[in-house]
């Protein structure tokens, strides 16, 4: 009995320690990891989900708020929250957060040095904030306020689409109200480079990532011209549904007056596409007009496509006068057509109206198709038997204005036109392959020289028969070794070629609408020879590949009858079939025998490289008449291509002609330093009729491009210059247009 007292006493002593010890008495929670490399976790469960804190060390302060401390992460629905140290309210499901802050919300980030946010409503308050709130543009503000759950509002700050401390370009702003993937509205903001401030705007609508079609005004765009002026252009883009849109500009040329143009688009559905674009100017100098251009196909059912294309100007002079590129300004011919297709097989239908004009100053050449039914058929052998068929047929209504004639609104014009063709079997590698046919053709009137009109009302009917032969014979081949040019294979292929047209006798009365018109007589022989030089290339993945090396075709043309049936005229300049079949340049006015010899020259000495010599020559004047040579290389960034043509006037109705143009490149105008220049010169007048010049030097997140350029085109002698500055994921400032190519 006296050994248990003591540990009676010692226990009633701990137990008065215990009763003594003080505790708070509304029971505050203290949660610690037992280990560094365990983490707190707490799971407060709401009905739209759940709130989980993460942190090393967590505590209960009070009955419904929560406060953690290091590395600290707050996770809710797809928004997460990492700090030093936060504190949390369960019931009223907002907080605060101290030290460095991170958010992130799907594509949404911001960092700052402390924060506020409501999970109720999703919103929160960001101080010294920056970051992205899509996968382009940076936002940086001392405030920025979430009001929403894809909207913010920032106060005194900058928005750029660049990296680092100081942003090659950043709108300097007041304040912007911004909706993720929708629009950025800023106002009162300064446009600045390098910090130096540039210009000011009270107000600005920028798109922001998804880059979906949004209403609004475009850029502002400015240039200068010598013939045009200071130039100021505007626009607005309306959006009209989910598939098309339609764009409105403005323009000013202090010189000159102003313009008004538009461009509607449309894309219902995956076969179907329309573009739309309409021009005019009101000029002071009265060279003044209006340019149309659609571009539009759609796949329809059972192979059927609908196509439009039309290039249409008012005058050829409007469009030396304000066409923006050399090409457009100098090509005289403009069309439009409209069609129905549907190729099956080797058969094809198609339903055309068609316009075609050749601009000239006194009155132009306009063709008109109201309509143009075709069927085809491209080859179909008959049965078993060796026999292939051909068929062409038509029925036109046509009409032709011109200075000389001007033919009724519609002329009819019926063609029926069937070919058989011959599959003979080969012996010894020498084939022929004969072909025949018939072609009937109706015209509703015709020309003549008796009438005041040059026009007669009569019909007309022309009949002739067709006739060719062709002889392939077996191509020679040997391969080389260890000569200068290394191996290769030599290839020698023959061109033989009879051609026979026979009962046409009413050339001089055919109204001529287009190349079915224009046929003569012809008893001819085309002959010629190909050599051809393969050799071998390593491609990338190491194998070996037959490419062609070296090409070179001589050509010429017999005619058994140099009159073609009485159709040619000497001394005038005759233009008809057969005489633009072999070479580019017609013959005119001096009956033979013998065409000249057409020669072509291809070299392809390299990957990127190639080079094209071309020549006509005389035997009947002993004379060169045109030649031309085309060259193109490019290794890396570098590029280079060239032509020059020349032709004499050896006979009448030729003309001679001394010509050069070339271009030349460094880089991509996509992505860092590039340069360009473009020319055309005439060495005939030592007249430089166009030159371009440009350079781009395109950063991470904006690029500057320079030009100048030069006209010459009689009524237009023009110096120009251009800039444009591109700021990633908005646009371009200024009035440059992607380099032309001539090659």
């Amino acid at each position: 009995m006296q050994q248990k007292r003591p540990l009676i006493l010692l226990f009633a002593l701990c137990l008065l320690v215990l009763v003594l010890t003080p505790f708070d008495i509304h029971a505050d929670s203290i949660f610690q990891a037992q280990a560094p490399t365990d983490r707190v976790r707490t799971e407060i469960p709401y009905k739209d989900g759940t709130v989980i804190l993460l942190s090393d060390f967590q505590e209960r302060i009070s009955k419904t708020r929560y406060r953690a401390k290091g590395h600290v992460e707050i996770t809710y629905q797809d928004a997460v929250i990492t700090c030093d140290e936060a504190e949390y309210d369960e019931e009223a499901r907002e907080g605060v957060t101290r030290g460095l802050t991170r958010f992130s919300q799907g594509q949404q980030w911001l960092t700052c040095s402390h924060t506020e946010f409501n999970f109720s409503d999703q919103t929160g308050i960001f101080y010294d904030a920056q970051g992205f709130t899509d996968r382009e543009f940076l936002i940086d503000g001392r405030t920025i306020l979430k009001t929403g759950r894809d909207t913010y509002r920032i106060l005194e700050g900058f928005i750029t689409s660049c990296q680092g401390k100081r942003p090659k370009w950043s709108f300097a702003l007041s304040k912007a109200n911004l909706r993720v993937d929708h629009t950025a509205r800023l106002h009162n903001f300064v446009f600045k480079i390098k910090g130096v401030p540039v210009l000011y705007f009270p107000y600005l609508v920028l798109p922001m990532e998804k880059k979906q079609r949004s209403s609004g005004f475009l850029p502002f765009h400015t240039g200068t011209s010598t013939s045009k002026g200071r130039l100021f252009s505007e626009g607005y883009f309306q959006t009209l549904g989910p598939s098309a849109d339609l764009t409105v500009y403005g323009e000013y040329f202090s010189l000159r007056g102003p313009a008004m143009g538009g461009i509607f688009r449309a894309r219902p559905n995956r076969n179907t596409h329309l573009y739309i674009q309409a021009y005019g100017v009101h000029d002071k100098l009265n060279q003044g007009g209006a340019h149309l251009a659609v571009d539009a196909d759609s796949l329809l059912r059972d192979d059927w496509r609908a196509v439009a294309q039309v290039n249409i100007t008012s005058s050829f002079q409007f469009r030396q006068a304000f066409s923006d590129t050399f090409r457009s300004a100098t090509i005289p011919q403009e069309h439009a057509v409209v069609f129905l297709t549907r190729n099956h097989d080797s058969f094809s239908t198609n339903i055309a109206f068609q316009r075609e004009e050749v601009l000239f100053p006194i009155r132009s050449l306009v063709i008109r198709k109201v309509p143009s039914l075709e069927y085809l058929s491209l080859g179909t052998p008959l049965g078993k038997t060796p026999f292939i068929f051909y068929l062409r047929t038509s029925l036109d209504g046509m009409s032709r204005v011109d200075s000389e004639i001007e033919t009724p609104r519609i002329v009819q014009r019926l063609d029926f036109y069937p070919r058989f063709a011959l599959r003979l079997p080969s012996f010894a590698g020498f084939s022929l392959v004969p072909s025949a046919g018939l072609r009937e053709t109706y015209y509703g009137a015709r020309l003549s020289e008796k009438s005041p009109s040059e026009l007669d009302a009569r019909s007309l009917h022309r009949q002739y028969f067709d006739l060719g032969v062709e002889l392939r014979t077996p191509t020679l081949e040997k391969q080389y070794s260890s000569s200068w040019l290394g191996d290769f294979k030599h290839v020698i292929e023959p061109l033989v070629t009879y051609r026979r047209i026979k009962g046409i006798k009413e050339l001089n009365e055919t109204i001529r609408f287009d190349e079915q018109d224009a046929i003569a007589d012809t008893n001819e022989l085309e002959y010629g020879i190909a050599n051809r030089i393969f050799k071998t290339r390593k491609t990338a993945t190491g194998g070996d590949k037959n490419f062609e090396f070296l090409s070179f075709s001589i050509m010429q043309k017999y005619y058994f009858d140099p009159t073609f049936g009485g159709a040619f005229k000497p001394g005038e300049s005759n233009m008809f079939y057969p005489l633009d079949t072999l070479t580019g340049f017609s013959l005119t006015g001096i009956e033979r025998n013998l065409t000249p010899t057409s020669m072509i020259l291809r070299l392809y000495p390299g990957s990127g490289i190639s080079h094209d010599v071309r020549a006509d020559f005389d035997t009947k004047l002993q004379h060169l008449r045109d030649a031309s040579l085309s060259t193109y290389w490019q290794q890396g960034k570098v590029f280079i291509a060239g032509t020059y043509f020349k032709t004499y006037a050896l006979e009448p109705g030729t003309f001679r002609r001394d010509h050069i143009q070339g271009q030349a490149g460094y880089g991509s105008p996509m992505q860092g330093l590039s340069a360009s220049v473009t020319l055309s010169y005439n060495l005939q007048t030592a007249q430089l009729l166009n030159s371009q010049s440009r350079i781009n030097y395109m950063w991470d997140c904006c690029g500057l491009a320079l030009e100048f350029q030069q006209y010459s085109l009689g009524v237009r002698t023009e110096t120009r210059f251009s800039f444009s500055f591109t700021l990633k994921g908005i646009g371009s400032f200024g009035n440059l247009k992607r380099p032309e190519s001539l090659f």
